[in-house]
């Protein structure tokens, strides 16, 4: 699943639709801080007594009310390359950087209603191969109008895209299993095995304040934690952007 969702990432893909269904449980609307024992308002959700379905689909809901989240992790990826990301993301406002085998390849900013994102060197070659492109193009600052095709330039895509990126954490169709309880970095959780066309992976939704998934481990992909949910997030955008269009028109020129 993982991987499927990282490479339309990489490639600009499309954004999933978001599943609908459950009430957010009572919680404390944010989440939970176990190095603080999680405040005095750390109430267990009852997540944990519902159908496997009906915990992803509860799940999905209130993190689609979340104003923000951290997401960090390694994806292992189907044959390729290890693929690192760590990325602050909340509604319209985000930044984040990928890397393949440790090496930088994309940088974004999201903020004020434009997406900015800059590809390495290593990046261009790794989408068009080597030649002059990786030259002109890598490491220049684009940018475009939030929701606009980036695809040509591997822009962030859903990878950049909150409600994108939690949403395809839910496969539609897929079979869901309770696979138990326990923590994850000392917050308890539990653990629901998603299967389908994709793959499999297993979420582990928090069992206390509001029900977010707080990690994804995939059979074939690596370990992804979701952290400082609805915590503050400032972007400053980044100076010397220039178009897709106008970049091209630079390529062409020094080609």
């Amino acid at each position: 699943m993982q991987g499927t969702m990282m490479r339309r990432a990489v490639a600009g893909g499309a954004a999933l639709a978001l599943l609908a269904g459950g009430g957010v449980l009572a919680g404390c609307g944010s989440g939970y801080d176990a190095a603080s024992g999680g405040g005095a308002t750390a109430e267990p959700n009852g997540i944990e007594k519902l159908p496997a379905k009906e915990i992803v689909t509860t799940s999905a809901a209130a993190m689609a009310t979340a104003s923000s989240v951290t997401v960090s992790g390694v994806f292992k990826g189907d044959d390729g390359p290890d693929m690192s990301l760590d990325l602050v993301l909340g509604t319209g406002v985000g930044e984040g950087t990928t890397s393949l085998n440790g090496t930088p390849i994309m940088e974004f900013r999201e903020v004020d209603g434009k997406i900015y994102w800059k590809i390495t060197k290593e990046g261009v070659e790794a989408i068009l191969g080597p030649g002059d492109a990786s030259t002109a193009i890598g490491g220049r600052w684009v940018v475009a109008p939030a929701g606009a095709d980036e695809s040509m330039f591997a822009g962030p895509g859903e990878l950049g895209d909150k409600d994108a990126l939690l949403a395809s954490l839910v496969q539609e169709g897929g079979k869901a299993t309770v696979a138990g309880t326990g923590e994850v970095k000392g917050t308890p959780v539990v653990f629901v095995k998603m299967s389908g066309s994709d793959g499999t992976a297993t979420l582990a939704v928090q069992t206390v304040c509001e029900p977010y998934v707080v990690q994804v481990k995939g059979d074939q992909a690596g370990n992804i934690a979701f952290s400082d949910w609805n915590g503050p997030v400032s972007v400053t955008a980044p100076a010397g952007a220039v178009s897709p269009e106008e970049l091209m028109k630079q390529d062409g020129a020094s080609g």
